[in-house]
Parts: C-alpha cells; sequence; structure tokens
C-alpha cells in the first residue's frame, strides 16, 4: 500500500554539482527528424524483446489520444516544476519559450497524448526492486548504458530519448506487465534544474514512489487508460506535438527501416488504422512512395527482396563468421544502393558510391550470428553505420570494407555479364554527385570505358556552366584517402556553395555547357547551328567508351522539348571544345548510318520529349577523348 504524500514527482538535488540546461544530448540527437527516429528507435526495442515462446510477430501500435489534463499523474505538482523551472532561466529566452508553451500545454482541458504498445514481447523485465540490472532500470534511470545480448539492435542508452523530442513537455510515462508477471509504471520528465524547497536540483525527474524514485508496482492509482493487462510495454508520450501528416511519416520511416523484417512476418506495426504486415506492405508501399524522395528507397529495394528477376548472391561463410546475402534488380530508374541489414531485419544504412554504369537496387543481410554480433559493435548509438574505429582488433577493423568489396565484386559480375565496365578518373568522383537524376543544378556528364585502368591518354575536364548558377562540390575530407567503393554509409550530398567572383579558372561542378560556338573546320563556312538553329536542353547526360580500340562511345541523355531534331558531338580539349571526327553513329539501337559532311553533326532524328535517348558513335581513327553532346531543333 502506498501512502500518502509518498506517491508524486520529485526531481532529485544536483548537490552542488553540475546544471542540466534544455539542450539535453540525447535529445537533440533526435530533434532534426523526430517522427522518423521515433518510428526507428521503437519497434527495435521492442524486436529485442520478443518472446520467442509465441511463435508470433512482435507487434508494435502507435495510437494518438486526448486525454483529461486531470488524467496526467501528478498535473499539479508538474505545473508547479515547469513554472519553477521557468523562474530559474529568465535569462534564456529558448527556455522561456520551451516552458511557456509546455505550460499553456498542460493548461488545457485536453492533452494530446501518443500511446505506443507492444505485444508478443517479454515486456520491460523489472526484476526485484532496485535491481540495478534490469531493463527497467536501465530504460528509465541509466544514461548511455548498453548492456543487450549478441544479435539485438536497441539498448536503453541513446534510441530511449526519441519519444522526448516529440514531446512538448518533454515527459513520458511507461508501463510494462513483464512475462513474470510483474507490473511497472513510472514517468519521466527531462527538463532543466530549477529550485525546489531550496535546493537546486538536476534536470531529470521522476514520477512514481518519492523515496528512492521507485516505479508504481500496480495501475490501481491512476486513470484506467494506462492500465497494461497483457504482457507487453506501453509508452506514452505526453503533450505528443502537433505534426501535419504524422501517421504517413510515422508509416513511411517504419517501412523504410524494417520492409525486410516486415516481409519476412516477424513484425507487424499499426500506425491509427493502418496496418503493415506480410501482406498489406506491397499496398502501402505502392501508396506512400508515389512521388520521389531522396531520403527513402524502400519501394526499389522492396522490389529487388521480392522480384522474380532479381540476382542472388550467396556467401555461406564469409570470412569464416557465417553467411551473406545479396539480392540484385536492375532497372535504369533505380539509385545504385544497397540496403544494409544485419539479421534483425533492421536496416543499418544505405550503401551507395557505386562505379558502375549498372543501375540497380539492392538489398544485403547478415546472416551469420558470428559475424552479425561483430558488426553489431561497430555500429554507433543510432545504428546507422559500421565504424571500424570502434574496434581496436585489427581484424575486425578489415571487415567492413571487406564485406563492401565482395558488394562491388558482385556488382561488378552483373556488368561483366553485360560486357560493360566503368572506371573512374582517379580523383574526380568525389567531385561528382552520386546521383546525376539529384544534382541541384546543371547535369554532369560522366566519362567511362571498359578498361580496368584509365587509357594514359584519356581527358576529363569538369567545367562548370554559368557562373551565375554553378555549384561547387567540396569533397568529403574522408573520400580524398580512399576510393568510392570502399565507402560504406552515405555520407551527406554535397549542398551549393558559392562560386568565386573574380576566378574564372573552371572548378568542380556541373559537366560542361555545350557551347554555342562549337568552331566547323569542315572546309569554311557557318555551322549548321549558326544556321538559325536554337539550342535545346538535355538532362541526365552520361558518356562512356564502350570500345576503346574501335573508338566507340555511348552517349545517354534526355531531350527537354519534343523539338530537338539534331545533335551536335564534339571533343573536350585542354582549351576548347572542337566538332567530333563522327565516322558512324546510331539512335536508339536503329541502323548504323554515316554522318553529313559537316563533322560532329547528326540528323535529322525523332527525340521524344523526356525520354532517355541512347546515341552509339564510332570516330574515326579509334580516336580516344572526352566526348560532349548538344541538342538543337530546326
Amino acid at each position: 500500500m502506498i501512502g500518502k504524500g509518498k506517491l508524486g514527482w520529485n526531481f532529485p538535488a544536483n548537490n552542488d554539482g553540475q546544471e542540466n540546461g534544455l539542450n539535453d544530448p540525447g535529445i537533440e540527437t533526435f530533434k532534426d527528424n523526430p517522427l522518423s527516429s521515433l518510428a526507428r528507435e521503437v519497434p527495435q526495442n521492442s524486436a529485442d524483446a520478443t518472446d520467442e515462446t509465441t511463435k508470433k510477430p512482435v507487434e508494435v501500435h502507435f495510437q494518438s489520444l486526448e486525454i483529461p489534463s486531470s488524467d496526467f499523474p501528478g498535473r499539479a505538482d508538474f505545473k508547479k516544476v515547469l513554472e519553477a523551472c521557468r523562474s530559474y532561466w529568465t535569462k534564456s529566452q529558448q527556455t522561456i519559450q520551451f516552458f511557456d508553451t509546455a505550460l499553456d500545454v498542460i493548461g488545457t482541458s485536453m492533452l494530446p497524448v501518443l500511446r505506443i504498445s507492444d505485444f508478443n514481447t517479454t515486456g520491460v523485465v523489472v526484476g526485484k526492486s532496485g535491481n540495478r540490472d534490469s531493463d527497467w532500470f536501465r530504460l528509465t534511470k541509466a544514461v548511455g548504458a548498453s548492456d543487450k545480448s549478441a544479435g539485438k539492435l536497441g539498448s536503453f542508452g541513446i534510441g530511449k530519448h526519441a519519444p522526448f523530442a516529440c514531446s512538448d513537455l518533454r515527459t513520458v510515462f511507461y508501463g510494462t506487465k513483464d512475462n513474470d508477471g510483474v507490473f511497472a509504471f513510472q514517468g519521466v520528465s527531462k527538463l532543466v534544474s530549477h529550485k525546489r524547497e531550496g535546493q537546486v536540483t538536476q534536470g531529470t525527474g521522476y514520477y512514481g514512489i518519492r523515496h528512492g524514485n521507485k516505479p508504481l508496482p500496480d495501475f490501481g492509482k491512476l486513470s484506467p487508460m494506462f492500465e497494461r493487462k497483457r504482457v507487453g510495454a506501453d509508452i506514452y508520450v505526453m503533450g505528443f506535438h502537433p505534426y501535419a501528416n504524422w501517421e504517413a511519416k510515422i508509416i513511411k520511416s517504419v517501412i523504410e527501416s524494417f520492409f525486410v523484417a516486415i516481409h519476412n512476418g516477424t513484425l507487424v506495426v499499426k500506425v491509427g488504422k493502418t496496418t503493415l504486415n506480410q501482406l498489406s506492405l506491397p499496398e502501402n508501399i505502392k501508396k506512400h512512395y508515389t512521388e520521389p524522395d531522396p531520403h527513402f528507397f524502400a519501394d526499389a529495394y522492396y522490389a529487388a527482396l521480392v522480384s522474380e528477376e532479381s540476382v542472388q548472391f550467396t556467401e555461406e561463410d564469409f570470412l569464416g563468421c557465417g553467411a551473406v546475402r545479396l539480392r540484385i534488380l536492375e532497372n535504369k530508374e533505380f539509385k545504385k544502393k544497397v540496403a544494409m541489414f544485419r539479421r534483425s531485419g533492421m536496416k543499418i544504412f544505405d550503401k551507395g558510391h557505386f562505379q558502375t554504369p549498372l543501375r540497380f537496387a539492392g538489398v544485403f543481410t547478415v546472416e551469420g550470428p558470428k559475424l552479425d554480433s561483430t558488426l553489431r559493435a561497430l555500429e554507433p548509438p543510432s545504428h546507422n553505420a559500421w565504424e571500424p574505429e570502434r574496434s581496436d582488433d585489427p581484424e575486425v577493423k578489415k571487415l567492413p570494407k571487406a564485406l563492401y568489396a565482395w558488394i562491388n565484386d558482385r556488382i561488378r559480375e552483373l556488368v561483366g555479364n553485360e560486357d560493360l565496365t566503368e572506371i573512374d578518373a582517379e580523383g574526380v568522383s568525389q567531385y561528382l554527385p552520386d546521383e546525376i537524376d539529384d544534382a541541384t543544378t546543371g547535369t554532369p556528364q560522366q566519362i567511362e570505358t571498359i578498361n580496368e585502368e584509365p587509357a594514359s591518354v584519356l581527358e576529363m575536364r569538369i567545367r562548370s556552366s554559368a557562373r551565375a548558377s554553378a555549384p561547387t562540390y567540396e569533397p568529403d575530407a574522408s573520400s580524398e584517402e580512399r576510393g568510392d567503393d570502399d565507402v560504406g554509409p552515405d555520407a551527406p550530398n554535397p549542398g551549393p556553395g558559392p562560386t568565386p567572383e573574380a576566378d574564372p579558372t573552371p572548378g568542380p561542378g556541373p559537366g560542361p555547357n555545350p557551347p554555342d560556338d562549337i568552331p566547323n573546320n569542315s572546309g569554311g563556312g557557318a555551322s549548321k547551328a549558326d544556321q538559325g538553329q536554337k539550342r535545346i536542353d538535355i538532362a541526365n547526360v552520361r558518356i562512356y567508351c564502350t570500345d576503346p580500340s574501335a573508338g566507340s562511345y555511348r552517349l545517354l541523355f534526355e531531350p527537354t522539348s519534343g523539338e530537338a531534331n539534331h545533335l551536335r558531338v564534339f571533343v573536350i580539349g585542354e582549351v576548347g571544345v572542337e566538332p567530333a571526327p563522327v565516322k558512324m553513329f546510331s539512335v536508339n539501337g536503329g541502323p548504323e548510318t554515316t554522318p553529313e559532311a559537316e563533322k560532329g553533326f547528326i540528323g535529322p532524328l525523332t527525340l521524344p520529349q523526356g525520354e532517355r535517348a541512347t546515341l552509339d558513335v564510332v570516330l574515326k581513327d579509334s580516336l580516344r577523348c572526352a566526348l560532349g553532346v548538344a541538342a538543337y531543333a530546326d
């Protein structure tokens, strides 16, 4: 029986130690993408608590509620805490604004709450009162603790802060019934240090039994809404921030991170009235991936996972650590990325930076327990990378690079099947966006060849377009120290930077804009481009050599207008450009044709607007060079 006065909010004194401000490092980790973080962190912790005896998938339910504010446990005392916090930090405008909002939220008659419940789990194991080794203690009181067993993704370390980032009160309540039938309920509020009863407090406070900051052992003194009858756990995000379209955002984030677990039938997630399971996953992917999004690729990955056209590679005992599998699906619309999964079924990161003309999506899964455990130790608290420097073992440090090399080799096998490979002139790839389609301005051109090593006479020039619009890309320092094929998680896409006003030297940026005055070397007189033809913009340009010995090249591009009916191919030299000596050409696989007398000028052609065009050319004297292409209309 809990005595009167023993139940309520308690913020322990800091005993003249450090004071806590509003910018809690754990919460700040998730402030940029709070809903995505919530959708990633909570299901992974539930999956880690799977009850193996049920033989059922873990279920996680997200439900938005509005409850009477009077049902907020210890509401009157909590309002006094908020007022004391505001009074103690009068010189911080940010803090004052936060607590003004918090006081408005707690003062309304109805309070928004997000309830997250899991089922078919062990619940949060409470253990004996005061047991510091229990999951409950780590969840409510430990900071940075990570003691989960091998193979499990989450920890009650950093990820548990994600719900607080979604609360306008920075307050979360936890309830559980564990698989031993033990109940527990407790509130945790991450605010700021303040004065209570003449003493400065810590920033984190607890609702429960004040003496020892212990949880309630039952739900008898709470609103019935908090009662937990089945084994499992509840998280209540109090003062849930009114995010626009929060359900759709959580659904999309869950799909992105857990589509393998959902497809495998180990996880079911309900968001409002939407259920994500094996049967509904394809429909929901189609519904929520209607528009291109540079941050989400699950639609392509899922296709690679289930398509009969996918190519599967398997290594049953990778470096003696267990099995790994890779599924690759080719598609010209895909972004050349591989989703990297451990055996838990949650995506760790997207691997990009593949130097190949092949466009594809892939799903890589680690299935060997030993390898899975080793890689888990290389992950940061956010579980979104494999960082070799986290290990002191030289052999373990080499593991991620060995995995990336294995993946790259498998993709090269596919390219080899098409008798086409790609090279990257050393040092240039760091200046190019990973995805041409995603460049902010301009259209970079990429020169490729089937040689394993660049030919000594191969030239490549990266030239900016109009000075007012050409961005400058700063290379990542780490990419200067390693080849792109060794890159794991994608670094942030480089953004546009300033273009020097007075420096005319071309810098790294989009590929060259075809010049309007390509010289005509066919014997004098104006070229056809000078005789009233207008330039037509082209997009998504890619150029590579298909047979160096024959001087054969392939040029891929998309006309932005249906008016385009002529092309001009030109050679990019050290100081300018000149018409290319085209001997033969074909368009979109059509019959080979000898061009007109005017050097480098091809047409008339039919080039539909927005459709990918393929131009194959053979240069005279098997010339090796860097090429460009321009389109014109009569």
